[in-house]
């Protein structure tokens, strides 16, 4: 009977510390997972329910602050193979559902926000030009796997800018991504600005992106943005520059 009672006693003490597990202990996983580019700063709460502030590490080792992140595991989900987990950054209005699986991620109604400025981690061709403004992200059923991303989404950049211009923004623009499993095609188009931006490509899971665009001035505009267009790449045609997206 004393076995019987240890058992339970040892039993009921591991599911409380499983159950209380303190959610800095995802900021230590999410740090290894990631080489340690991502992390979770001032992680509160538990592993089920918790708080912290995301943070992406720079190829410079500067820390790049998100916003605000509130998450919530659904507990009985784990023994059903495909954990629900609810996403709710502070300054989104409404949550994310994540469904992760062995095999894959699935996000509804995923919203979230990132500074322009990480676009520049993209592409060497990008970081001199320090672009700013926000990115907002939206797809309302994304899956990722190990064969790439099936579904759809949105990145809209707002208020878009670059030290190389005097000009005190350079417009909104739209990418459009449309994943069929291991190919994402790409559409870049301009929703205001004067900075006209117009491009097309792929990228292909466990191989590159393959993306070329052109880029010119709106009327009267061309004295403000010229640094930036020959920065871009080559003029082919008046006022006309040709830029290819290579990521390092």
């Amino acid at each position: 009977m004393s076995k019987r009672i240890l058992a339970l006693f040892v039993c009921t003490y591991l599911l409380t510390l499983l159950v209380t597990a303190p959610a800095s202990l995802l900021d230590i996983g999410l740090q290894y997972a990631s080489g340690g580019r991502l992390l979770l700063a001032n992680a509160d709460g538990t592993v089920w329910a918790g708080s912290a502030t995301p943070a992406l590490r720079t190829q410079d080792g500067h820390l790049v602050a998100l916003p605000g992140l509130h998450w919530k595991i659904a507990i009985p989900s784990v023994f059903t193979g495909k954990i629900l987990v609810q996403l709710q950054w502070n300054d989104q209005p409404t949550a994310t559902e994540a469904f992760i699986s062995v095999n894959q991620i699935e996000l509804r109604h995923a919203q979230f926000g990132l500074p322009a400025g990480l676009l520049g981690e993209t592409s060497a061709m990008l970081k001199p030009i320090q672009l700013h403004g926000q990115l907002q992200i939206q797809g309302d059923n994304l899956v990722f796997s190990s064969r790439g991303m099936v579904g759809s989404a949105v990145v809209d950049w707002r208020q878009a800018s670059s030290a190389l211009t005097g000009a005190d923004a350079l417009g909104d623009y739209r990418l459009t991504l449309d994943g069929a499993g291991d190919r994402i095609h790409i559409r870049l188009a301009t929703s205001s600005g004067r900075l006209l931006l117009e491009g097309e490509g792929n990228w292909l899971a466990g191989r590159s992106v393959e993306f070329n665009g052109k880029a010119q001035a709106s009327p009267g505009n061309y004295d403000n943005l010229t640094e930036l267009l020959h920065h871009l790449g080559p003029e082919v045609a008046p006022g006309v520059h040709a830029f290819n997206f290579v990521p390092q």
